[in-house]
């Protein structure tokens, strides 16, 4: 078994690349703490690109020679090996590629305005999603005419940093059609009870989807166990290429939803008169896919397997725990960490410097952390603040990214005086 942290570091070529000779004169390694907005890639994720770009490459289903044919099998490989990575019970032939995360989610609601949603119907998302998942029903409930309706979460600090149960409660009525949510939270890393919504959801016969862009890489709980009937997430979050996002379907509502995006491949006869279109994941993947980016999702999934799931979120979530003990020790910062133990991402603020001024700080020792609203300003507002630094960590991260960093926060802070 793969070791974890500093030792599987060298997996990954970005680190040697990036050692700085900072403005004190002292070099420093890259202390890479922003794994929430997408993660490194392993060499061998990199290789198999490369290897398939020089030798295999050709376009899919579209030709009857050897590069094609190889081509196509590859891309379906894919397809088969993201079903076995979701767990048992899935199969290829519900997954669905797309180009990220936000088209997976935005095909769900485009779709689902055609086919579920009237004007006396009711979404139900959690305030404090990644725009990802808000943006998309908010304009669903606009085209329909429908309602929506926020879960809120139970505080702004400590343990009440998630969500409200007995408001979701009263929020999931009957005539609800939709509920959306995270499994885990971009901002905060709190884990949203996913299974008791669900449960609500399926009382009124509500559909449940679930953005899993920052849980794959730590979770491998079947979310269809669960009763949902959706998952979304994206390849550059799980050590794999950017481009590439995957959407799951229970099979029904896979026949059910219309194509987004119409053209080549995903049809079954165009006329001058009229277009139809095919059946199954082709009717959703308009145009030429991300071929490449499959197969290097697939390689990632096989390192991401290798390492273990369970092994990364017990490795970044201590990692996130000992950070968040020695953050809260200095001068001025304020947290916004739910301290379960669990989570895998500590965001917080200096009460004296803006977020962005002090990340541009934390880079000068070759530090990178993400500053902002981090793409959930509904959530950003309800904590009172214009902008947080999050701290995120992953399989590479180790005891020494700890240090770095907190050593350029405290000089941070030193400069201020």
């Amino acid at each position: 078994m793969k070791k974890i942290g500093a030792s599987l570091r060298l997996e990954f070529p970005v680190f040697a690349h990036n050692v700085r000779r900072c403005a004190d004169g002292v070099e420093r390694p890259l202390c890479y703490l922003d794994s929430a907005v997408s993660t490194h890639k392993p060499q061998k994720v990199i290789d198999k690109i490369v290897e398939f770009m020089s030798r295999d490459y050709g376009s899919v289903h579209r030709g009857a020679y050897q590069l094609s044919v190889r081509a196509s099998d590859q891309y379906e490989a894919a397809r088969a090996r993201v079903a076995r990575f979701i767990g048992s019970g899935v199969r290829a032939e519900q997954v669905v590629f797309t180009r990220g995360t936000t088209e997976s989610l935005n095909l769900l609601a485009h779709g689902l305005t055609e086919t579920r949603l009237t004007a006396d119907k009711r979404i139900v998302i959690p305030a404090i999603e990644h725009h990802a998942n808000f943006v998309p029903w908010q304009q669903a409930a606009l085209k329909a005419d429908c309602e929506i309706a926020y879960i809120p979460m139970c505080g702004t600090s400590g343990s009440d940093l998630r969500l409200d149960l007995n408001a979701a409660a009263k929020l999931i009525t009957p005539n609800t059609s939709i509920v959306s949510l995270a499994h885990v939270g971009n901002v905060l890393g709190q884990i949203n009870p996913v299974q008791d919504i669900a449960a609500l959801a399926k009382r009124v016969g509500a559909l449940v989807i679930l953005d899993c862009a920052q849980s794959m890489t730590c979770f491998s709980e079947n979310p269809f166990d669960w009763g949902v009937d959706a998952i979304a997430f994206s390849g550059h979050k799980l050590y794999g290429p950017t481009g590439i996002g995957v959407l799951v379907l229970r099979p029904e509502l896979l026949t059910e939803l219309p194509p987004l995006l119409t053209g080549g491949g995903m049809i079954s006869n165009v006329t001058l008169e009229e277009s139809t279109w095919t059946t199954g994941t082709a009717k959703l993947e308009a145009g030429t896919p991300p071929i490449t980016e499959a197969v290097g999702l697939a390689a990632a999934l096989d390192w991401l397997d290798d390492v273990g799931r369970s092994r990364i979120h017990e490795h970044a979530s201590s990692l996130a725990s000992k950070f968040a003990e020695k953050l809260e020790k200095i001068p001025g910062i304020q947290l916004f960490y739910p301290g379960t133990g669990n989570e895998t991402i500590v965001s917080f603020r200096h009460a004296a410097l803006h977020a962005h001024d002090l990340a541009t700080i934390l880079d000068g020792s070759n530090v990178a952390m993400r500053a902002g609203h981090h793409c959930a300003w509904p959530l950003v507002r309800q904590l009172g603040v214009d902008a947080l630094v999050r701290a995120s960590f992953a399989a590479y991260s180790d005891e020494d990214d700890i240090e770095q960093a907190i050593e350029a926060i405290k000089e941070a802070t030193y400069l201020l005086k």
